[in-house]
């Protein structure tokens, strides 16, 4: 590279970074905004630079400091690229990235963009990704039902976990998370990618964010779709054995509904079964953090436990192809729902932990030793540490597990019905499989 593409390179660098840093993408946090401005630094001069001298002069950590256990720079520099990643592009498409795998900021024409994130991640998505999965998952529910035939047995439904979906006639609703998803139009009104961003969650988050935002959110179109989260096949494979033997013989009894679907009509007519991601709970997220000892993080990586104050962060990167230790966290729960019905969570915060959740709430030996600490619990919430290495988990560890307290949970609805009898079921009962 000559001088004259050098000076070039560094104007065009410094344009982006101060765009960037005008419109506010990179939120409030000082530690995000640092670090962007230290790696800022480093690439208009062309310096090199290491995780640990980023622990040092960014994150202020000594110089003793165990990189293997402290992922502080990892995390920062995952919220930073997704960030980066969901700034808008310039007048040109242009983008400023920062590589996966490297530590300095980069700006890429749209034909470069792929090369340096190297994958398709959770923030853009390939269309043909998401109708894949969507047609993995029906197709994997309907041999599931077909087999709901066959009258298994199963151990398991006697379990801490799922002896309460096991005690009523109620039509079952397994209820998978899923997520809005929009289009990125290029300069002839072809669809680029598609984006997911937890800020906008809707159709109507869409039109308020290109209010806010009228040059660059005009590239950004409703696409009326919503994304699974790849480890949700993987999960439902683990689980809807046991599901299905809890209605033996009638799977007229067993539907399915996304969260974008899900009715709070649906919430009083059905035991329910939550599989997915923590952030996509949609209509069941308000209700189940009143209850839980947890809080979820705006950004939806961190479960904060109200108790002790602990923070619980992933900081897995999708997919993960570092050969570094991460951790992300897996979660199950049983509790009563507002009508006699039962509700059970298997969830993670990113896929990792979601895939790993669905194995623990299908391993006999692990529900009896959490029956061993819970005793008797009708309401309980657990989560594990889950330790991944590459794409693949190495291992889960129970950090807590307790009782949940559900006397006023449910104070405005009716009492329930006695246990043991059908619940009414909805008036269109094939509503919640469209």
């Amino acid at each position: 590279m000559d001088k004259s593409q050098e000076v070039d390179e560094v104007t065009r660098l410094t344009a982006h970074a101060h765009r960037v840093l005008q419109s506010g993408a990179l939120g409030k946090s000082q530690q995000i905004i640092r670090l962007f401005e230290f790696l800022l630094e480093r690439s208009l001069t062309a310096t090199a630079t290491k995780e640990i001298e980023i622990a040092l002069v960014v994150f202020g950590r000594p110089a003793s400091v165990d990189l293997a256990a402290d992922a502080t720079v990892r995390v920062h520099i995952h919220r930073l690229r997704k960030k980066l990643d969901a700034a808008p592009a310039d007048e040109r498409g242009e983008r400023l990235i920062l590589p996966r795998g490297e530590y300095r900021l980069v700006v890429a024409v749209p034909d470069e963009q792929d090369k340096y994130s190297g994958h398709v991640h959770r923030r853009f998505l390939d269309w043909r990704y998401f109708a894949v999965a969507a047609l993995f998952l029906t197709l994997n529910a309907i041999c599931w039902l077909w087999l709901a035939g066959k009258s298994p047995s199963d151990s398991r439904i006697e379990s801490i976990l799922w002896s309460g979906i096991t005690k009523n006639l109620a039509p079952l609703l397994i209820v998978s998370g899923d997520f809005y998803v929009f289009g990125e139009q290029g300069a002839d009104g072809s669809i680029l990618r598609m984006v997911a961003d937890s800020t906008i969650a809707s159709s109507e988050d869409l039109n308020n964010y290109k209010q806010q935002m009228p040059v660059p959110g005009q590239r950004y179109i409703d696409m009326n779709a919503h994304h699974l989260p790849s480890g949700l096949a993987s999960a439902l494979v683990s689980v809807m054995p046991i599901m299905v033997a809890t209605r033996p013989g009638n799977s007229s009894l067993i539907k399915d509904v996304t969260t974008s679907r899900f009715t709070n009509e649906m919430l009083s007519d059905h035991d329910i079964v939550y599989v997915g991601l923590l952030d996509t709970l949609g209509d069941l997220q308000e209700p189940f953090f009143d209850l839980s000892g947890f809080s979820l993080s705006a950004s939806g990586d961190t479960l904060v436990d109200r108790a002790s104050g602990d923070k619980f962060q992933s900081d897995w990167a999708e997919p993960s192809t570092e050969r570094i230790m991460r951790r992300d966290y897996a979660y199950l729960a049983r509790f009563p729902g507002p009508a006699g019905n039962h509700i059970v969570v298997v969830a993670g915060i990113m896929d990792p932990a979601l895939i790993e959740a669905a194995k623990i709430a299908s391993d006999s030996a692990e529900l009896s030793r959490l029956k061993t600490v819970l005793g008797n619990s009708d309401a309980f919430e657990a989560m594990y540490e889950v330790r991944t290495f590459g794409p693949s988990s190495v291992s889960a560890e129970l950090l807590i597990a307790r009782p949940l307290d559900v006397g006023q949970m449910w104070r405005t609805r009716q009492a329930s019905p006695p246990s043991g009898k059908a619940m009414p079921s909805p008036g269109k009962p094939d509503e919640a499989a469209q």
